[in-house]
């Protein structure tokens, strides 16, 4: 034992501290992870997003909302082309994919009605009593109501989705 002492002063004359080596074996690989990932905070920044993409997210989720534009049991009447003929209408509601496009239909009422007459002046008596001039009248409603609203190009999947339509009768006017 003595030879080990003697050894001992010759290489440093201090014993080891084994608590700084513990220190040393934990505190540098935990003083580096906290450096690691303070630098990848920083660099991949924060995982809240800007106020106006937030607002985009929230307009881009896709509602569905009724917009009434004539009522079930109003019986709306249309001339069609030739001025012999009258559709009357019975209900016609929209499926719109947006608040803001409901609120627009319920705005542009007045402008909706006149393209709606327009539609029906450019239809015969034939063209509304087949599925698919039915499909075209709805087309037609469809695209002239969402440019009537604003809701074109980019904008049209929040307006106007779908057009239920209920005719009642068409009808002879002599």
């Amino acid at each position: 034992m003595p030879e080990e002492m003697e050894q001992q002063q010759e290489q440093g004359g201090k014993k080891p501290n084994p608590i700084m080596g513990i220190l040393k074996l934990v505190g540098i690989p935990l003083i580096v992870s906290l450096v690691v990932t303070l630098a990848v905070f920083f660099l991949l920044g924060q995982n809240k997003q800007p106020q106006q993409q937030q607002e985009q997210q929230q307009v881009t989720a896709l509602t569905q909302i009724k917009a009434v534009v004539i009522q079930a049991g109003k019986f709306q009447t249309f001339m069609l082309k030739g001025g012999r003929d009258v559709v009357v209408i019975d209900s016609l509601t929209l499926l719109v994919g947006s608040e803001p496009c409901r609120a627009a239909v319920a705005e542009k009422n007045d402008e909706i009605m006149d393209a709606l007459s327009i539609i029906f002046l450019s239809k015969e008596r034939f063209e509304l009593t087949t599925p698919a001039g039915i499909d075209l009248l709805k087309k037609q409603i469809r695209e002239a109501v969402n440019e009537i609203t604003g809701f074109t190009g980019e904008k049209e999947k929040f307006g106007v989705i779908n057009v239920y339509i209920y005719i009642k009768s068409i009808s002879s006017v002599q």
